[in-house]
């Protein structure tokens, strides 16, 4: 952490972040068990849309008027060609997933006209949906508010452990596999605390693309039966070639 970040920290400002992310982890659960409930008295498969997919950003709307026009979630506009670059680099490193696991699965990337009861398109849109709202309350809200503390890479850790055991479903996984998927998800972070820029809706549509990607390629390639060990190495590997495009176009702008 550096001089100006722990200058910053007044005792008023850490217990208001402190008392934000309280609020955000709270409301969150109580709307993810809330949701859980709900999800079999509708008619939507869980495979189309999980219900608790809203839950992190439930918990953001809750804590928002804590949030609202206050570091560290106030972030500057960036200029459209600089948010181009961070879009174009998470469009790599979806491609990288979809790569690392045609090439485990031994097949192409393929889409049915209907997943869980809906066509394809609405399905595509509850998708972007949930992992806007999951980005929301994890990488939005949580992440930022851990940097009021720690380094960028400390924070995105957490954030991706405590991403990774929010999803509960896996935990009847055997623990080599349930391992892999949290470093899965570490990795996943640890690529958008990088490849996003700018204020925290334009944060928000490179952490979305990546993390639409990533459910994508299990469902379109993996048709989520795919092992977890198999998923981390996509994950990370997307995160190499995010590394690899960031350090080249330096490279190529100090050359300039």
């Amino acid at each position: 952490m550096t001089t100006t970040a722990q200058s910053a920290l007044t005792p008023a400002s850490t217990r208001r972040v402190a008392l934000t992310l309280t609020v955000w982890l709270v409301a969150s659960l109580v709307a993810a068990v809330a949701l859980l409930a709900i999800q079999p008295m509708t008619s939507l498969d869980m495979e189309a849309f999980s219900l608790v997919m809203l839950a992190p950003a439930i918990g953001a709307a809750a804590a928002w008027p804590l949030i609202r026009g206050r570091g560290p979630w106030t972030l500057p506009t960036v200029a459209s060609p600089a948010l181009t670059v961070s879009l174009l680099l998470a469009l790599a490193v979806v491609a990288a997933y979809f790569a690392v696991i045609s090439v485990a699965r031994g097949s192409a990337p393929s889409a049915p006209g209907h997943v869980g009861g809906v066509p394809i398109v609405v399905f595509l849109l509850l998708q972007t949906l949930g992992a806007l709202t999951e980005e929301i309350g994890f990488r939005g809200v949580l992440l930022h508010g851990l940097q009021r503390w720690l380094s960028r890479p400390t924070a995105a850790v957490l954030t991706g452990v405590l991403f990774g055991l929010w999803h509960v479903q896996y935990y009847a996984l055997p623990p080599l596999q349930l391992a892999a998927f949290v470093v899965g998800t570490v990795a996943l972070t640890l690529t958008m605390a990088y490849v996003m820029v700018g204020s925290f809706w334009q944060r928000m549509a490179s952490c979305t693309l990546i993390h639409l990607g990533a459910n994508l390629a299990l469902a379109f390639v993996g048709d989520d039966e795919i092992a977890m060990t198999t998923f981390a190495g996509a994950i990370v590997v997307g995160a190499m070639v995010a590394a690899l495009l960031t350090f080249a176009r330096r490279v190529r702008g100090n050359a300039d």
